[in-house]
């Protein structure tokens, strides 16, 4: 699975000391806040993508990584990975109720699996899956796992015993960076999503007010009235109100 190159090998230099590890995780950090600024309008896709690069980077030993989030409907999906056989492994787990990044989830801050082959009693389907496809060692960290938001950050190497306590370490302090980046961009486009709607309600009670010379208390319960009887949610119903109106290139209430 892991193309990438090991960044340290234990048989040859030594480790770097904590002070350059710091550094180099201090510097891709700035740089991918610089980036994430620049490409503020690229939001929450683009923000797993820095992180995901930033850890691959960042980390030692690290070669591919991938990101695991909860959606609403309770089922995990991989997101960003930076290889395919780590979308295929992260929602393997998924299928097989079973894992270190599910366990990094729910249970544990953290998971770390110094040889895959030594596993296979805690999770004996999809360790022998991982191991199959070349994964020596594994670690995830727990983004966050609040009511209706769950992730982890799920970094792999292709040899076993490469992480250490202070690997660990370094990839735990990435996460909790990352968590952040992360949790902002949603909030921003879950504010984005807010002010849209709120935008396209108002413009739907103008049309109403205008039609009817109604107040806009009335109007709003009109559009209430309407998500009710439709079973549409009301921003849906403002929606439509607004396209149907421009469509037809005039301020009369069309007729439904």
């Amino acid at each position: 699975m892991c193309t990438g190159t090991v960044t340290h090998d234990p048989a040859g230099d030594p480790p770097p000391s904590a002070e350059r590890i710091g550094a180099a995780l201090a510097r891709v950090l700035d740089r991918s806040a610089r980036d994430l600024i620049a490409r503020g309008d690229d939001g929450v896709e683009h923000t797993l993508d820095v992180i995901v690069r930033g850890a691959i980077a960042t980390v030692p030993h690290v070669e591919q990584a991938g990101i695991s989030l909860v959606e609403r409907d309770g089922r995990v999906q991989s997101t960003a990975p930076s290889d395919p056989q780590v979308r295929e492994l992260d929602e393997l787990q998924t299928t097989l109720r079973e894992g270190p990044c599910l366990d990094a989830i729910w249970n544990e801050q953290r998971t770390v699996v110094e040889d895959m082959a030594a596993a296979h009693h805690r999770w004996p389907r999809w360790a022998a899956a991982a191991q199959e496809r070349g994964v020596g060692s594994l670690m995830a960290f727990q983004l966050f796992a609040t009511k209706g938001s769950a992730g982890a950050l799920n970094l792999y190497a292709a040899r076993p015993h490469v992480f250490d306590g202070d690997t660990a370490d370094t990839g735990a302090l990435f996460a909790a960076q990352a968590a952040l980046a992360l949790r902002g961009a949603q909030r921003a486009a879950g504010l984005e999503v807010a002010l849209e709607n709120r935008d396209v309600i108002g413009q739907a009670k103008g049309i109403l007010m205008e039609r009817f010379r109604v107040r806009q208390s009335s109007a709003f319960a009109m559009l209430v009235e309407s998500s009710q009887h439709t079973n549409m949610k009301l921003v849906d119903v403002a929606s439509w109100l607004v396209h149907e109106v421009e469509r037809r290139g005039s301020e009369r209430v069309p007729a439904r």
